[in-house]
């Protein structure tokens, strides 16, 4: 049987696979703490204090006279990101029960005062909410219709898959599985799939995503 490439093992689903590409290890979390009781809770914050660097950002919030954390890890890192001390920023929370008991999916958004996207996060086994689309906007998330290599773990077979990015009236741009690039006009954002993972017939492996957009302005 043929590799799929030169770098990574053997396919072991058939020919039909797309060919893997390299991973890249991205790493790309948000996390708001406390983390709202609701389904989707809006919030206006200020930003109180800042820590660390446009890689590994603390943000310490208030929100409506509740203090609250927000926490954001990416790698490869932006060279920038667009938050500052006194800024002014809503966040969408979005809860909703996952495949597996306890771990809730969870989409996260993040934006200015004029309703400008600065952070897009999103950790769960499905790409979009029951809601639908639009919380990433001006950026839609779709899982790509293709699949490249199966690996076998402890839980079943997975397939390691990609999902396809695309600003509004723009090409889509395919990210594989633990893969970034730079999105949007001039590279404004950074764009992260740190797992695309769907499970095959028969495995006992959730399907999971683990993906996002951070501004690198």
């Amino acid at each position: 049987m043929a590799p799929s490439d030169d770098i990574l093992p053997l396919d072991e689903a058939g020919p039909e696979l797309s060919p893997c590409v390299p991973t890249e290890a991205a790493f790309f979390r948000a996390a708001l703490e406390p983390m709202p009781g609701e389904a989707g809770a809006e919030l206006s914050c200020e930003v109180q204090a800042m820590r660390g660097d446009a890689g590994s950002r603390v943000l310490d919030l208030a929100c409506a006279g509740e203090a609250m954390r927000l926490y954001v890890e990416a790698d490869p890192a932006p060279a920038r990101d667009g938050f500052k001390v006194g800024q002014q920023l809503r966040l969408r929370a979005i809860v909703a029960p996952g495949e597996v008991v306890g771990e809730p999916d969870v989409w996260l958004r993040v934006e200015d005062a004029g309703g400008e996207l600065l952070l897009a996060a999103a950790v769960g086994a499905r790409v979009d909410p029951p809601e639908g689309g639009g919380w990433a906007a001006p950026f839609a998330w779709r899982e790509a219709p293709g699949t490249c290599m199966v690996e076998e773990t402890a839980c079943g077979d997975t397939r390691r898959g990609a999902l396809d990015l695309q600003l509004s009236g723009g090409a889509p741009r395919r990210l594989y599985d633990g893969t970034s690039s730079a999105a949007g006009d001039e590279g404004a954002f950074m764009a992260y799939v740190e797992v695309a993972r769907a499970d095959l017939p028969g495995s006992g492996c959730p399907r999971e995503f683990v993906f996002g957009l951070i501004a690198a302005r």
